[in-house]
């Protein structure tokens, strides 16, 4: 249920890592030696290379990008595209304020797709995320604001909508060693809304509690991708299931502990969260079930300025009663495992783990804005299972990979990750995610 993102992944991850490429020589030289160049400020016009002038048009206020995009997306397949980004930094000042990314791509299965996207922060604490896209198959509308000091309060609060059609999801049966044969295509049609507020345990604490509320509306039928099984006939009692549309209503409890020095943009501190979360026929939903889990980050410089920063993920969640398939926990993707697409791996556990290693090698400022570049190594290994007593040491699949980042604090991070896995090489295009 994560197609919103991918507009924003596969468009702007490339415009944030422009940011930092206007001298691609220098960038080439300093990347053996992973040594840090100075920052400063974005160099005369005529010594920047000719196919980044043409990219890259400093405007009175802010920069337009014109991005060619190529993405290689496990579950869709490769897209080309073109879109132009207006970023905008507040008056007299260095942090981004506003970003308009309209686009238009092509996926040999899912035709053209126009899509606009906008992105507000009017404070460093609060956001507007927004977008639109169609294609013959899909569309979506999606909005998310956030506020860490809601009101001027030590309030935070988050309130999110979408409605999405998603037909590039994939189902490959349950457990572990559910067989890559078995894949099969679905398409997923929802509307959904969430609220969440927080509240710090006492003042000055970074333990905080929230509470969440969400409704969605969802329905599952056969997918349009050619060359698949048809998804109702290799798992007739799952597609049984999802018919019609259902409607989850569900509440989930959070207790967490962050004292990172960004959610987006992090560099160092620590981020823990164990939660619970309901949803019963006697209160708005059409199946009972209950989920708890846990997240670590950790995030551990290496030296005093923060170039060198050691980054790991360890994440557990378990599901209990008759949710399903698509609610399950589900292994793969940027956010879990990144060497196999999203969803590649469903049961009613997970348990998965990530280290990386990033180191800072260039730094620019451009139009006010100045952006870091990283290359980070990363290795992982995760498993999916029907109970905590059920894992089992053959099934633990691992990975191994590299990452590039483009940071801009404090508010945005492009990425692109290649991952290497038991079953291929997967590329993955994100913004925002810090880990």
């Amino acid at each position: 249920m994560n197609h919103h993102l991918k507009g924003r992944h596969l468009l702007l991850a490339a415009a944030a890592l422009l940011w930092a490429a206007p001298l691609r020589a220098q960038i080439e030289n300093t990347l053996p030696d992973m040594e840090l160049v100075p920052s400063r400020e974005m160099p005369p016009r005529e010594e920047i290379p000719g196919f980044l002038r043409w990219m890259l048009h400093p405007l009175r206020r802010g920069m337009m990008l014109n991005i060619p995009m190529v993405d290689t997306d496990p579950n869709r397949g490769v897209e080309y595209g073109v879109m132009p980004v207006w970023v905008i930094p507040e008056e007299n000042g260095d942090r981004i304020q506003q970003i308009h990314a309209p686009s238009l791509t092509y996926n040999q299965d899912f035709g053209f797709s126009p899509c606009y996207r906008y992105y507000l922060y009017p404070e460093e604490d609060s956001s507007l995320v927004s977008d639109a896209s169609v294609n013959k198959y899909e569309h979506e509308i999606f909005a998310q604001f956030d506020d860490k000091t809601f009101v001027g309060t030590n309030v935070d609060g988050s309130l999110r909508g979408q409605w999405t059609r998603d037909a590039s999801q994939r189902f490959y049966g349950y457990g572990p060693n559910s067989p890559r044969s078995r894949q099969t295509n679905y398409t997923e049609d929802y509307i959904q809304y969430r609220v969440t507020f927080g509240l710090p345990v006492a003042a000055g604490s970074h333990w905080r509690l929230h509470a969440s509320d969400m409704l969605t509306g969802d329905k599952v039928e056969n997918g349009p991708l050619p060359g698949l099984p048809s998804f109702s006939s290799e798992f007739p009692r799952s597609s049984a299931a999802a018919t019609n549309r259902q409607t989850i209503h569900a509440d989930r409890f959070i207790l967490d502990y962050d004292s990172r020095d960004s959610i987006i943009t992090t560099s160092k501190g620590e981020f823990l969260q164990t939660f619970a979360e309901y949803a019963a026929k006697n209160f708005g939903s059409e199946v009972d079930y209950s989920r708890y889990g846990l997240d670590g980050r950790f995030f551990r410089p290496c030296n005093a300025d923060h170039t060198i920063v050691t980054a790991a993920q360890v994440k557990f969640e378990q599901l209990v009663g008759n949710a399903p398939f698509w609610l399950q926990p589900r292994m793969g993707g940027k956010e879990s495992l990144r060497a196999y697409g999203a969803g590649r791996y469903t049961d009613r556990g997970l348990l998965v783990a990530n280290i990386e290693q990033r180191f800072t090698v260039y730094k620019e400022k451009m139009a006010g804005i100045s952006t870091e570049f990283e290359v980070d190594p990363f290795a992982g290994m995760g498993t999916v299972f029907l109970g905590p007593e059920r894992m089992a040491r053959r099934y633990a699949r691992p990975v191994v990979g590299i990452a590039t980042r483009a940071v801009a604090r404090p508010q945005v991070v492009g990425s692109v990750d290649v991952g290497v896995g038991q079953e291929g090489v997967a590329v993955f295009m994100d913004i925002n995610y810090s880990f």
